[in-house]
């Protein structure tokens, strides 16, 4: 009975931890100016931890701010992240 239980929990922390929808990204440097003025950053789910991880390499030190395309608010969990 207590790995049953021990092993729902788990799956349902897992499930509250997996990113899904649609976000895009904004970056931006030390001094506060957009750095993809020009080149739309978008991931699907958990794919924006590649995008971020991607962009940090590109620009480090830059600030990445993440927004659900669908609902237009930051996604607080994630954002904003200091590279």
């Amino acid at each position: 009975m207590n790995k049953f239980l021990l092993g729902s929990i788990i799956l349902l922390m897992s499930g509250c931890l997996t990113l899904s929808g649609e976000y895009q990204a904004y970056v931006f440097d030390a001094d506060g100016n957009q750095l993809n003025q020009n080149l739309i950053l978008r991931a699907s789910g958990s794919g924006i931890y590649s995008l971020r991880n991607s962009v940090c390499n590109a620009y480090p030190g830059a600030t990445i701010t993440i927004i659900d395309v669908e609902t237009g608010e930051e996604l607080e969990s994630e954002s904003p992240y200091q590279c």
